[in-house]
């Protein structure tokens, strides 16, 4: 659900390609969402502009879910992902005769 609003509502270039990768609840508060863009971008720059829009992105979850509250949302950068994708590669280079 949220990654559709990501690619519906935002009209910011800076977001092409970014990907959520996972969610987190953290309590009942707050969620993490963690995010991933495998081309060169700004990190910093992309993460203000994703918790920039944070209430936006509450919102539209709060009319689709028929929810009152909503935790906020915090967006951060998941470095783990490129990582993972290093191990795949040489589990594949492994597999190779």
């Amino acid at each position: 659900m949220l990654s559709t609003l990501l690619f519906r509502d935002v009209a910011d270039p800076r977001f092409n390609g970014v990907s959520i990768t996972r969610v987190e609840a953290c309590g009942r508060d707050h969620i993490n969402v963690w995010v991933y863009h495998n081309a060169e971008t700004e990190q910093d720059i992309c993460l203000k502009a994703l918790n920039r829009m944070a209430p936006h992105f509450e919102h539209q979850l709060r009319r689709s879910l028929a929810k009152r509250r909503i935790p906020k949302l915090h967006f951060k950068w998941d470095e783990n992902f490129e990582k993972s994708g290093d191990v795949l590669q040489m589990l594949r280079d492994l597999e190779r005769p």
